[in-house]
């Protein structure tokens, strides 16, 4: 809902036994708005670079606000660059891990081989050689199959180390993926259309309630501006903790906008709140919250944000 500065208030009491005649400032609102906020970025705050001018009526799909994207895109670009380096990486990985796998694959036929011939000439009897060609044999075959024990262990080894290098060169894929698809969405946010047609009203600064404008830098989730709905239409008039009991539920006032001064209408007094709020740029008091239902079919304009002035009939509780 709608949260802009209160134009003006006032509440003037004017003795007659019970009654008294309340004048109130107020301002137009919509239940229905389509709000933007300032998005969530790597840093605390982030910089208002654009904004459709206030007033100016939005079609849907129409740009509405552009926050600073300096540092997403920066960092968009980086991870790109990572990304493509890691790629590139994965590249190598795989072809260095075919040229060892073949390698120790090599190893293993050429041990199998010499074991196949050593395993032959071991089983030469004893007695067609002398001594010492057979304990030679005998030696050799040993070797043998200690060589190409060595040579499967080797290549057990090299399938499994390949295959962990090329996981986790995809798992920083992965995540450079995530990161860059993340940042992607964050970029898309900092640029924020109309989802609806209806005039641009920019928000107050949540501190000193100035009006919000370009290149003001502004904290994640402040409101920035808005899209009301023009269905729907109220007054809200903050009343001071002092005078609320004075007002009653389901009251008519005469209703007159200040665009309008000569026009007037009727308007219900529908909801008080039961709790009050403080207004920092009013002070230390603190203010209710009413609100007021009107007829906005009427044979001119009444846009959301228009000050509007309220004059009714109250209780005052003696």
């Amino acid at each position: 809902m709608y949260q802009a500065i209160i134009l003006g208030l006032g509440l003037l009491l004017t003795s007659h036994a019970s009654m008294a005649s309340v004048i109130l400032s107020g301002q137009v609102k919509a239940a229905d708005n389509q709000t933007f906020y300032a998005p969530k970025t790597g840093s605390w705050k982030v910089q208002v670079q654009w904004m459709l001018p206030e007033g100016e009526v939005a079609e849907k799909g129409d740009l509405i606000v552009v926050f600073d994207s300096g540092t997403i895109q920066s960092e968009i670009d980086q991870l790109r660059t990572s990304l493509i380096s890691a790629e590139e990486e994965l590249h190598r990985i795989q072809s260095s891990n075919a040229q060892s796998l073949l390698e120790a694959s090599y190893g293993k036929k050429r041990t199998e081989l010499l074991l196949t011939k050593s395993r032959i000439d071991a089983g030469v009897s004893a007695d067609n050689l002398s001594q010492y060609d057979y304990k030679m044999n005998q030696l050799e075959f040993e070797k043998a199959v200690i060589a190409d024990a060595k040579a499967q262990e080797t290549l057990k080894q090299t399938k499994v180390a390949n295959k962990v290098a090329i996981t986790k060169q995809k798992i920083t894929i992965k995540k450079y993926q995530q990161q860059l698809k993340y940042n992607q969405n964050k970029f898309k946010k900092m640029s924020v259309y109309a989802e609806r047609s209806g005039p641009v009203l920019y928000a107050s600064h949540p501190w000193n309630g100035e009006k919000v404008f370009v290149g003001m830098t502004a904290q994640p989730a402040w409101k920035i501006a808005e899209i009301p709905s023009l269905n729907g239409l109220y007054i809200e008039a903050w009343v001071h903790e002092v005078d609320h009991k004075n007002l009653l539920l389901n009251s008519q006032a005469q209703l007159k906008f200040d665009a309008y001064p000569n026009t007037h209408l009727s308007a219900k007094l529908t909801e008080i709140s039961t709790q009050p709020e403080a207004q920092k740029e009013w002070g230390n008091d603190v203010y209710y919250r009413t609100v007021f239902e009107f007829n906005a079919n009427t044979h001119f304009k009444v846009l959301p944000g228009m000050s509007a002035q309220l004059e009714f009939e109250g209780i005052i509780n003696e």
